[in-house]
């Protein structure tokens, strides 16, 4: 008995201290285990929002191939990348189709000149003839007459017979000049007819010469040739699609060239949701390219959307807004080692081309005669009332909400915008061409006119008579402009024309009609002699290049210091989590954490303003030293709670 006591008190002792070694073991690697920390800071907590942008002209001209109604080839091109003076030679087309259709019409309208003649000289012959026969009948009818007054002479039967021959001669008259009524309207309807037909062969010839003048697209300004890629028939995710090239041939409406004003330039980016709440219009905005990273350039806030999209094909599915960023090109072209001259140049060169009239310009699909080509130049399967188009569409992004080009396009739906800033998009690109300060006297104008309300909230009339009180102050403004009398149908690939309105355009779709000032108008009017005088550009060798110092494509870093918070106690958003449905902190006391609860004031993504409950130089836990290791934790991290401070873009976070 005493050797079992002795047995089971050894197990006993063994047992324990295989159990306090395991507890010391533990101990020991919790203790080795430090807790990351941070202290509390006291100062100025500037907010920051970086993203990334692209480099881009603000004003580009596109160049469509037109509907010649036949094969379009691309005899002559412009070398890719060179720089382009206004009236230059872009891209010209294969005429002899339409010269031959154009040779065709002149014989054609010559035969019916000679048809013409030769009916009215058969009909002045007819004329002469029956007003002779008229004058016989007229004078066998007096004869008759005379020899009725000698009845009193004559015989019964002599006297029956001369009433009859009145008669007949008066039935003849009657008859004849019956006769002749009708062979004139006879020949005034051939004549009508053969007229018609003069006319159409007009209308016909007067299309082809204008055909025959589309076949050379010219920049309508100075600005870098950038050559489309050539589509074909069909494309393949992943294809590897080459330049157009002097040969190919295109479909009337397509895209060919683009010529792109470099004396002004401006950043494209994209921001995320907390940021478009608090960026504004005219933020001073701080630019890095990395063609140049060496250097900083200032710019401000141009646009900012007022609907999010996303891109199914990129990396980054997230909705972000679009903004656009004003780049500073005095700053921009000194920082390049532009000299003065060259800088005055370029300013100059783009006042010019800012003065311009912005409007999409589509010729062929708007003929004078009000006929229409075709749906797009024959091709089967066409929509009825969508031409093709031809000539130059000049694309300008000017300020104003709703995005690019002062209103953002809407996918699928045909919508400009959404809310107000879709609404003042659409107004904006009624007064494209018009100052700065009448642009913000035309924004604040269409803010008094809604009174808080939303666009798309109002009905059709409402919305209509809005727009009317709107084109009533843009003309008046001076940049209003008349509407077309055949502004409709819908421009090829590259073309499209965007609905805008409730009503409906002559030969389209309901919503298709288009405000002044903008879609398609004429097209821009060159002379002959600077169709015949036209040259192609000198090619990137052989020109200086001077006006070609930076290329659009480039990427740039975007900083925008969107609040700055003085003398504020902050500290990381790590160190604050949540329990029992408050935001506490662990501060260290000694070799201990304590628990403290704490009154946020404002907070990022990184970082968190507090107003209460800690006090700079503190040290806080950046992660929870009561949690267990493999154990769950009781407190969550807090750091998507409490006020929200103006976030930083997907480019890089706020930062301080």
């Amino acid at each position: 008995m005493k050797k079992i006591v002795i047995r089971v008190l050894a197990l006993l002792a063994v047992a324990a201290a295989v159990w306090g070694g395991y507890h010391f073991f533990q101990q020991f690697q919790q203790k080795q285990q430090p807790v990351p920390t941070a202290t509390v800071r006291k100062g100025d907590v500037i907010i920051r929002s970086y993203t990334r942008g692209e480099l881009r002209a603000v004003r580009s001209a596109m160049l469509v191939a037109p509907n010649l109604f036949g094969t379009v080839q691309i005899t002559r091109l412009a070398p890719l990348g060179s720089f382009a003076r206004e009236k230059d030679l872009i891209v010209e087309f294969d005429d002899s189709e339409v010269q031959s259709r154009l040779d065709e019409k002149q014989l054609e309208l010559e035969q019916l000149d000679e048809q013409l003649r030769m009916s009215q000289a058969n009909m002045d012959i007819r004329t002469n003839q029956d007003q002779v026969e008229l004058l016989r009948a007229r004078y066998a009818v007096r004869r008759a007459e005379l020899e009725v007054k000698r009845n009193e002479l004559l015989s019964a039967i002599d006297a029956k017979k001369n009433l009859l021959n009145l008669d007949e001669a008066q039935r003849r008259l009657k008859q004849l000049e019956s006769d002749v009524k009708s062979r004139l309207e006879s020949s005034l309807a051939e004549l009508a007819v053969l007229r018609e037909k003069k006319n159409k062969a007009i209308l016909e010839l007067s299309r082809e010469k204008r055909r025959l003048s589309q076949v050379k697209l010219l920049a309508p300004m100075s600005g870098l040739v950038a050559i489309r890629q050539n589509r074909g028939n069909f494309m393949m995710r992943g294809m590897q699609l080459p330049d157009l090239r002097e040969g190919d041939q295109v479909f009337p409406g397509l895209p060919v060239a683009d010529v792109l004003d470099l004396s002004e330039l401006e950043v494209a980016a994209k921001v995320g949701e907390l940021d478009r709440a608090n960026l504004h219009d005219g933020q001073d905005v701080t630019l890095r390219l990395d063609a140049i990273p060496d250097k900083i350039f200032h710019g401000q806030i141009k646009s900012l959307s007022g609907t999010a999209t996303a891109n199914i094909w990129s990396g980054d599915v997230a909705k972000k807004f679009d903004v656009t960023l004003s780049v500073d090109m005095q700053e921009l072209l000194t920082g390049l080692g532009a000299k003065p001259d060259q800088i005055r140049k370029v300013l100059e060169t783009a006042q010019r081309n800012r003065n311009r009239p912005q409007t999409g310009q589509m010729a062929s699909m708007i003929p004078t005669d009000g006929a229409m080509d075709g749906p797009l130049g024959g091709m089967p399967g066409a929509a009825p009332g969508a031409g093709a188009g031809t000539g130059t569409m000049v694309r300008a992004r000017t300020g104003g909400e709703g995005g690019e080009g002062g209103g953002r396009r809407a996918r699928g739906a045909g919508q400009e915008g959404e809310g107000q800033g879709g609404g003042q998009g659409r107004m904006m690109r009624m007064g494209a061409n018009l100052s700065s300060e009448d642009q913000a006297k035309l924004r604040q104008a269409m803010q008094k006119i809604l009174n808080g309300r939303n666009p798309q909230d109002l009905s059709a009339e409402d919305r209509q008579k809005m727009f009317e009180q709107m084109r009533t102050l843009t003309q008046s403004m001076g940049g209003g402009a008349k509407p077309e009398a055949g502004a409709r149908g819908a421009s090829g690939q590259g073309g499209a024309v965007r609905a805008f309105g409730p009503s409906p355009g002559p030969g389209g779709p309901p919503g298709a009609a288009l405000p002044p000032g903008f879609g398609m108008g004429s097209a821009p009017q060159f002379s002959a002699k600077d169709l015949e005088n036209a040259q192609l550009p000198a090619t990137p060798e052989e020109d200086n290049q001077l006006e070609v110092l930076l290329r659009p494509g480039l990427l740039a870093d975007v900083e925008i210091v969107v609040e700055k918070i003085p003398n504020a106690i902050h500290i990381p958003v790590q160190a604050v989590f949540e329990k029992d449905g408050k935001p506490i902190v662990y501060v260290k006391n000694g070799s201990q954490f304590e628990e403290r609860v704490i009154k946020p004031l404002k907070r990022s993504e990184s970082t968190m303003v507090i107003a209460e409950g800690l006090k700079p130089g503190e040290v806080l836990a950046l992660a929870d030293p009561n949690a267990k290791k493999g154990g769950k934790k009781e407190d969550k991290a807090a750091g998507n709670k409490g006020p929200a401070m103006p976030a930083a873009g997907a480019g890089g976070g706020a930062r301080q």
